[in-house]
This record gives structure tokens, C-alpha cells and sequence, in this order.
């Protein structure tokens, strides 16, 4: 998937995974695609924890779909 404007504003929902995990989660407005996609990459590293990102667009970038990208080059 090609994101094509990394400079517009994003969501990053960071979902705490398992079974005592909370229903209720607030996003996180970010201005930038971009510094979503920075924070997202620190929350991957977290066990435990699962980033979704929503873009401007209304795309939905999945922690599987996020992991991909930070393997990136």
C-alpha cells in the first residue's frame, strides 16, 4: 500500500491486547501521517500493545500492516 501524503494529519488508537485489556480507547490526533507512523513504531516494540493508525484519507493502517513498514529500509 502507497501512503501518498505523509504530512497529513493521522489518528494512532494504541490498543493493550489480552483479556484484561480495556474496551475504551481514545485516539491520538497527530498533525502528520508521519509523526503517527514515528510513535507508532515505538509502540510496537511494547509487549502488549497494538497501534492502528486512521488516516485523514480514512485508511487503516493495522499493527500488521504498521510491523511491515518498519522493516522497511
Amino acid at each position: 500500500m502507497q501512503i501518498a501524503n505523509l504530512d497529513a494529519p493521522a489518528d494512532l488508537t494504541v490498543w493493550c491486547v489480552g483479556p484484561r485489556s480495556s474496551k475504551a480507547v481514545e485516539p491520538v490526533a497527530f498533525t502528520t501521517l508521519r509523526a503517527a507512523l514515528s510513535e507508532a513504531q515505538k509502540v510496537l516494540t511494547m509487549p502488549g500493545l497494538a497501534p492502528w493508525i486512521t488516516t485523514s484519507d480514512g485508511l487503516i493502517l493495522t499493527p500488521a500492516w504498521l510491523a511491515a513498514y518498519a522493516r522497511q529500509p
